[in-house]
């Protein structure tokens, strides 16, 4: 079972600090993520490999070469990288679809909730291999997708083709780069000997506007 962070949900749902549901709706929210438990398969993949740092803005790992400012500062003093690839499984995507004809506004509670448990499940994954190179003596950065700042989203086909996402975790992408189920996440997370403090979710939920390593 995956935790549901049900301010997250109330979040993604737009209600603010001061604002929430009556307890009608709530009493529909509980139900919907109670639906959500039932359907979702997580499963996730990672694989480490070697970081290679061209120049400034120029990385290369898995046989892969990328050209963004943005992922080489989030990667700044990083000797190797995770890939890492997550999904809920096609659970989510089928209850979305259903309310979409039967109850509209099941399908945005959905949409809501599914959200929020991805992004828990990636934040476990995530735990997972920070432990592992703590072990090491080593240390992690937040994780970074394809899409953010300036790393290009066509990133997403290496990652997903070097994971073999959809033999390990039935991770798919399709022609205008959406992932299929949709409720899934790939990134990159770099290995330093050098620590940095940094937000667990990434540098997009962090407050810390002059980190020199923010995208």
């Amino acid at each position: 079972m995956i935790e549901i962070d049900q301010k997250e949900v109330l979040r993604y749902l737009g209600f603010r600090r001061g604002n929430g549901p009556d307890a009608l709706l709530m009493s529909e929210i509980e139900k919907c993520e109670r639906e959500l438990q039932d359907a979702v398969l997580p499963k996730s993949i990672v694989r480490r490999f070697p970081l290679e740092q061209i120049d400034e803005k120029t990385l290369r790992f898995a046989g892969i070469t990328i050209v963004s400012h943005s992922l080489s500062k989030n990667l700044a003093n990083c000797s190797e990288v995770y890939l890492f690839g997550a999904t809920l499984g096609v659970g989510p995507d089928r209850l979305i679809s259903r309310a979409q004809v039967v109850k509209m506004s099941d399908a945005v509670i959905y949409q809501a909730a599914s959200a929020a448990m991805i992004e828990t499940w990636c934040d476990t994954v995530n735990e997972k291999i920070r432990k592992e190179v703590s072990a090491e003596g080593l240390f992690t950065r937040p994780r970074y997708s394809p899409g953010y700042g300036d790393c290009p989203l066509e990133v997403q086909r290496d990652l997903i083709r070097v994971l073999d996402a959809p033999k390990q975790i039935g991770l798919t992408l399709t022609d205008s780069l959406l992932m299929m189920p949709s409720k899934s996440v790939t990134a990159v997370i770099g290995v330093s000997d050098v620590p940095v403090i940094c937000h667990p979710k990434g540098c997009e939920s962090c407050a810390k506007t002059d980190c020199e390593y923010r995208r």
